[in-house]
């Protein structure tokens, strides 16, 4: 049987909804969905609420997501807490009791735990609603495709509620459950995607010169791609050009050169200034390459996500908190970033906000995010919901002064 950690540190009330927690967070496991398409997940999140006795909730502004407000004693700001509750198009592997009943699509990132840890929270303050103020949580849909948290602002639900702040976390596989990490300013990078496709003339393989071979300009732009970072950023900065599919012709024509090639790839960034350097590069070059080698050029180039930028006094505000809660020795206060994204990022170029991430680590949760055989661990609910709920008090009453 598993049982909370630090549980004589976390509120009594959420120690005993520890049980009815796993269950809701297994369920949701066993039953992953993807993109958009949460309406079961949306569901089970909206039987939690009004068990709980939370009525004000709209599942119709955005497909896919649920907005629970929880009112508090009097009058104040409004803080939101969001939790992403998609999954990822691959196989849970594990042999688990609650693994994915649905091929093809699992839980390996942990989003069935966030949105139980922010369920946590809200049936706290539902129950000891003595602040001043609102607590708006946002379930949020589509955090893998990159367009869930666009999809909220861009419907306007920030304004709508008139939040000021907005908090959330991620599990990590890396840190010790019971500890939490921090970062002020950039946490994970910015995600684009770069597309190149080099159009040329197709010939018989033994009469090469007949046709214009896109397949020497594209070996030749995939090797000047990587002379970017390497070559043309300063050594001290981060970025990432990482070319992860490159096709030309049919493996099963032999003497066919084809009259087109492509490649794309991945892009990660944390400065702004970076992020435009490496795309006006990226084009140049293919532009260029296509030029000398007589080949039509069409480039493409997405910005999907923004580098996750961490507010200070949010930050800050979470980091005193952790430390009130479980002791400076179990508080990371300034961690490594990552290369990794995530679309948070859309909420904090709105509003102040943070992202911290909560250690899951133990002899059974070892295995890293995004894997076949990840899990999440169970027993950090009932801590980081306490966490949440210190946090948005702390910070209510201090927006509310």
């Amino acid at each position: 049987m598993s049982a909370p950690v630090y549980k004589e540190k976390c509120y009594p009330e959420l120690v005993e909804l520890y049980e009815e927690l796993k269950a809701h967070r297994q369920d949701i496991h066993a039953h992953p969905e993807l993109g958009f398409n949460t309406e079961r997940t949306v569901r089970r999140l909206v039987d939690f609420l009004q068990r709980h006795g939370i009525t004000k909730i709209d599942t119709s502004t955005v497909k896919g997501c649920v907005f629970a407000l929880i009112e508090g004693k009097d009058k104040g700001a409004t803080i939101a807490l969001r939790a992403d509750i998609d999954a990822l198009p691959m196989d849970d592997k594990t042999d688990n009791a609650w693994k994915s009943t649905h091929p093809g699509k699992a839980h390996t990132c942990g989003h069935d735990g966030h949105q139980t840890w922010i369920l946590g929270a809200a049936a706290y303050l539902a129950a000891h609603n003595d602040f001043k103020g609102r607590v708006l949580c946002i379930f949020q849909a589509a955090e893998e495709l990159g367009l869930g948290a666009k999809a909220v602002v861009e419907a306007g639900i920030l304004k709508q509620y008139d939040v000021k702040e907005i908090y959330a976390a991620h599990d990590e596989p890396f840190l010790d459950k019971g500890c939490f990490g921090f970062k002020i300013g950039h946490l994970q990078a910015a995600a684009d995607i770069v597309q190149v496709t080099l159009k040329g003339v197709g010939t018989h393989g033994g009469r090469p010169h007949k046709g214009v071979d896109p397949i020497p300009a594209i070996t030749e732009l995939y090797t000047a791609y990587q002379t970017i970072v390497s070559r043309k950023i300063d050594p001290l900065e981060s970025a990432v050009v990482s070319i992860c599919s490159i096709y030309a012709g049919n493996p099963a024509s032999y003497n066919i050169v084809p009259g087109e090639a492509g490649l794309c790839g991945t892009i990660r960034t944390f400065k702004p200034s970076i992020r435009d350097f490496i795309e006006t590069n990226l084009q140049r070059l293919a532009e260029g390459i296509a030029t000398a080698h007589g080949l039509e050029c069409q480039f493409k180039y997405t910005r999907q996500i923004s580098s996750l930028n961490n507010d200070k006094v949010c930050t800050e505000a979470g980091i005193e908190q952790a430390i009130a809660l479980v002791g400076e020795a179990n508080v990371v206060k300034d961690m490594t970033p990552f290369m990794s994204s995530e679309d948070f990022s859309a909420y904090q170029e709105q509003i102040p906000g943070s992202v911290l991430r909560v250690g899951i680590r133990d002899k059974n949760h070892t295995i890293p995010i995004h894997n076949p055989y990840f899990d999440f661990n169970d027993e950090v609910l009932p801590l980081t919901s306490t966490l949440f709920v210190n946090i948005v008090k702390s910070r209510l009453e201090a927006l509310t002064k």
